[in-house]
């Protein structure tokens, strides 16, 4: 019961105020909904750990998402339930006293707490709360991996604490993947890969006073019923490609360019209410219909998220120093062409933004720690196998403006799960 009046007083305070658009645009030309447009990946809080890089990075159950050539030989994994929570702004929140104010429980405290929680959220782009589900299956050079991600995103516009956007969005991916060896000598070879993806993306409409201060007020309708029957969905799918290429050279080192997001554009339809999107989709309304002339169709179809596809490169170092100590040291550079047609300081500034930096250290079979430097951010990880468990977490910074320290935002990831790492 203190965890549900929490959240009714969060979203209250979130939503009294006006709307700040006319907000009948949903697209990612609306600056509200900017963020949706970003490609798909799922949380990896190994990768997360390792400041980014990883491409070249082998021996993973999700190894093969990251980059398909790293399918090859991969053997047989299989991870499920593969669970991952990742909290934003968490050094904010605990530094801003909101969580004491919760634990008081009196409504004076949880409407305290609630103010200063909303208080950490920073002007501009941000998200809030992300949660990943997943099973992942490899087997010899095969893959095949199911995802679900739910994402809370946030937008505002000025200081004021109560003009804040959420928009929350759901995805979900369904990835086949290959990969196929040639072997030039005894000590150098190259990984091919490709995988496909169809993905489901569908999120809400941005939540402000004009949905929940009007559905809280009625008090002769349900709120949720309202809510299911008045929220505009906007959904659709995307059929990306990705191809990798691993040149593995003697000495444990690995190139590996990887083309990721081709054919990555999002076509996508909108629609009146939740309920219409789940009867055209599912064939069945999750609440009642609360007007039963209204059509379930599209109001709008086949719109197109844009997504371009890009070249990542990565060079990554495992030096064979026996079993007991296994280290990794990983670069990888993100959009490298990006870069092209720079020069100087431009140069300079786009590679250092561009650049992912990781080490890992595993110890006995049983312990990982990570460390990595993302756009000059620190990051921090460590895993812990105990037969069929593994938990991993990792504390980072993503910085979310448009240049390095313009908005900077820490992030807390842990991982939960089955069978292989």
């Amino acid at each position: 019961m203190k965890t549900k009046k929490i959240v009714a007083i969060v979203l209250i305070l979130c939503f009294i105020v006006a709307p700040l658009v006319a907000i009948d645009d949903y697209k990612p030309s609306n600056v509200v909904y900017k963020q949706v447009a970003e490609p798909f990946v799922g949380t990896s809080v190994r990768i997360m750990g390792m400041g980014g890089a990883g491409l070249g990075v082998k021996g993973y159950h999700d190894s093969f998402l990251y980059n398909p050539a790293n399918l090859v030989r991969s053997g047989f994994k299989f991870s499920f339930p593969s669970v991952t929570v990742t909290a934003y702004n968490p050094k904010a929140i605990l530094e801003s006293g909101a969580i004491e104010e919760f634990e008081k429980g009196t409504d004076a405290g949880m409407v305290s707490g609630a103010q200063k929680f909303l208080g950490t959220i920073q002007k501009n782009y941000g998200d809030l709360i992300t949660t990943d589900l997943s099973t992942t299956v490899t087997l010899g050079s095969f893959g095949l991996s199911l995802q679900v991600q739910e994402r809370l995103m946030t937008y505002k516009p000025g200081a004021d604490l109560t003009a804040t956007n959420l928009v929350a969005q759901i995805t979900t991916a369904a990835t086949a993947g290959f990969g196929f060896r040639i072997n030039l000598s005894q000590s150098m070879s190259i990984d091919l890969g490709v995988s496909a993806q169809a993905v489901y993306k569908a999120y809400l409409k941005a939540q402000s006073a004009s949905t929940i201060t009007s559905m809280v007020a009625d008090e002769n309708s349900d709120p949720a019923k309202k809510f299911m029957n008045e929220t505009p969905l906007m959904a659709g799918y995307a059929l990306p490609l990705s191809a990798g290429i691993n040149v593995n050279l003697p000495l444990g080192l690995t190139v590996s360019p990887v083309a990721k997001n081709i054919n990555g554009n999002y076509t996508m339809n909108t629609y009146d209410s939740v309920n219409d999107w789940a009867e055209e989709v599912l064939g069945q309304r999750l609440s009642e219909n609360l007007d039963d002339d209204a059509s379930t169709a599209p109001i709008e179809t086949d719109w197109t998220i844009e997504s371009p596809w890009r070249l990542d490169a990565g060079l990554t170092w495992k030096p064979n120093i026996g079993s007991l100590i296994r280290p990794i040291i990983a670069v990888d550079v993100v959009d490298v062409m990006a870069m092209s047609g720079k020069t100087g300081d431009d140069l300079t500034r786009a590679f250092f933004e561009q650049t992912r930096l990781g080490a890992s250290v595993r110890l006995l079979s049983l312990l990982d720690f990570r460390y990595g430097l993302n756009k000059g951010y620190q990051s921090i990880g460590v895993g812990f196998d105990l037969l069929i468990f593994h938990i991993d977490a990792a504390y980072y910074t993503q910085e979310y403006g448009p240049s390095i320290g313009d908005k900077p935002i820490d992030a807390l990831s842990l991982r939960f799960s089955l069978f292989s790492r």
